[in-house]
């Protein structure tokens, strides 16, 4: 179990719109037939690398976070700590100011940043994008923060039963563990706010929007020790920075992979919450009427993985899938509506056309 948020923001900067040949096939022949007329749209930003970075650096500051794990300008990383130093951003910065040349800062595709900070009640892994180039109508900033219990941080040489040993008391009954989660959610979400209120008064912004939720990762075996997890592509898609085997946090994520297991030991009724894998995919979710844990093959870590996910799957009444009968036409989920196209439309019978044969793919 952690805690995640996203916030994703627009900066109050002048924007470039341009028009983009099409991926999707079916756009593509228009684009062609119509000497580029149909054609996608894309956002790009004005500020340079290096001033927005300074905003940021504001922003860190007033938040008495100082504690950078990486830096990367288009997939060239400027900085990574390997060793857990601490007070090491200013370095980090003056470094990327000391490597990035004006071409580089005024061109660049991203910059993306993870830092690490710790209160009294987490330990937070908090990645940056910023994007320059960006679909009309989605912002350039994306900031996701993950959250661990700092409590349950496994210490020198604990395995899972020393471990588990220190978490029983919050899964003595129903009462005791959502009194816990409340009390938790409580800081976070104050911790959120905290970051919120300090974007808009040291970043110059028109909008910044926010969606934070609980996390419960579901392992594909039995978790005796502390263990790497991590997502295919460092910084790719997915649940955010705890998944990319940084250093040290093999320690703190530790108490999320025996989570699920013990609210199944203990039969505790989970709320509403995403499920996650090891490698940081989203597995489905729990409605708001909760989950009795104590019920669930998914969470009782003695099956087999494959076992408990069809399990999962099978159980599951709500697809996420639109009718045949849904009123939307062909023409339009290819075209948007108009002769210039919707970057965002999607084919009806899938969740990404990326890839689909019923709309020709990229």
């Amino acid at each position: 179990m952690y805690f995640s948020s996203r916030l994703t923001v627009d900066p109050s900067q002048l924007t470039r719109i341009e028009k983009v040949e099409p991926t999707k096939a079916f756009k593509r022949l228009l684009h062609f037939m119509t000497g580029g007329a149909v054609a996608d749209k894309v956002e790009h930003e004005t500020f340079a690398a290096v001033s927005v970075l300074q905003q940021f650096n504001r922003l860190f500051w007033s938040l008495n976070i100082d504690n950078i794990v990486r830096l990367s300008h288009d997939d060239i990383d400027i900085y990574e700590d390997l060793e857990g130093r601490k007070g090491d951003l200013k370095e980090a910065l003056d470094k990327y100011e000391l490597t990035v040349n004006d071409a580089m800062s005024e061109l660049f595709k991203t910059i993306h940043l993870v830092l690490e900070h710790e209160d009294a009640n987490f330990i937070y892994l908090i990645e940056i994008d910023i994007n320059r180039s960006h679909d009309v109508g989605e912002y350039p900033i994306e900031l996701a923060v993950n959250a661990m219990l700092k409590e349950f941080k496994a210490k020198p040489g604990e395995n899972a039963d020393g471990l588990k040993a220190r978490m029983k008391d919050k899964f003595l009954n129903q009462e005791v563990y959502e009194g816990f989660l409340t009390e938790k959610r409580v800081a976070f979400d104050g911790f959120i706010s905290q970051v919120e209120m300090d974007i808009r008064k040291h970043i110059k912004i028109d909008d910044i929007k926010v969606d934070t939720n609980l996390r419960m990762i579901v392992p594909k075996e039995k978790a005796e020790r502390p263990k790497s997890i991590r997502r295919k592509v460092r910084g790719g898609a997915g649940g955010g920075p705890i998944y990319d085997g940084y250093h040290g946090f093999d320690d703190v994520i530790f108490y999320g992979l025996l989570w699920s297991a013990m609210a199944h030991d203990h039969h505790i009724h989970v709320p509403e919450s995403t499920l996650m894998s090891e490698e940081g995919d989203v597995i489905g979710s729990i409605d708001e009427g909760g989950m009795d844990a104590g019920e669930a093959t998914l969470f009782n870590d003695s099956a087999s993985y494959d076992d408990r996910i069809s399990d999962f799957e099978s159980s599951t009444v709500e697809m996420d899938s639109v009718s045949s009968d849904s009123g939307s036409s062909w023409f339009s989920d290819f075209t948007g509506g108009d002769w210039g196209g919707d970057s965002s439309s999607s084919c009806s019978s899938c969740s990404s056309c990326s890839s689909c044969s019923s709309c020709g793919g990229d």
